[in-house]
C-alpha cells in the first residue's frame, strides 16, 4: 500500500476545499493510505464554530459569491461534509489536528469536529506518518 502524508497550515475555506478534494481523488484507489495533519491556521478552520464560515483566501476576492453559487450547484452541502466524506470515501484515512497548535489557539480535542481522528504532536506525525510516507504534500 503506498502512503501519502499531507500537512496543512493554511486554513482558508478554500485551501481546505483543496485538500478535502485531493484526499477524495487519492482515495479512488484502494492500495493508498492518506494521513491529513492540520496545524497553524488550519487547526482554527477545523472547529465546530467556524468550520463552515466561508473565508476566502485573498486570492479569491471578489470570486466569494461565483464560488460558492458553483459549489451548490456541485451538491457541495458544506466543509464539514466534504470533508467527512473525502474522508469516508477511502479505506485508511486519517485526519490529525496539531496538539501545539491547539494549545496555542486554546482549543481542546472536544472543540473540534468529529472528524478527526486525533490530536498529536508534529514530531509523531513527522516520525509515524511523513517519514514512511511514499509522497507528502503541503498546503
Amino acid at each position: 500500500m503506498k502512503k501519502v502524508a499531507i500537512i496543512v497550515s493554511q486554513g482558508s475555506f478554500n485551501n481546505l476545499i483543496q485538500v478535502a478534494t485531493l484526499v477524495r481523488a487519492l482515495t479512488a484507489s484502494p492500495e493508498i493510505s492518506v494521513r491529513v495533519f492540520f496545524r497553524d491556521e488550519a487547526i482554527l478552520k477545523l472547529t465546530k464554530e467556524r468550520v463552515n464560515h466561508p473565508n476566502f483566501s485573498e486570492a479569491y476576492r471578489d470570486l466569494e459569491e461565483m464560488v460558492l453559487v458553483r459549489l451548490q450547484a456541485a451538491d457541495f452541502e458544506n466543509l464539514q461534509t466534504f470533508l467527512r466524506d473525502s474522508k469516508q470515501h477511502g479505506q485508511d484515512v486519517k485526519f490529525f489536528a496539531c496538539s501545539s497548535s491547539m494549545y496555542m489557539c486554546g482549543l481542546k480535542e472536544e472543540d473540534l469536529i468529529p472528524e478527526i481522528d486525533a490530536p498529536m504532536t508534529l514530531t509523531d506525525f513527522l516520525h509515524r506518518e511523513l517519514l514512511p510516507a511514499d509522497l507528502v504534500m503541503t498546503f
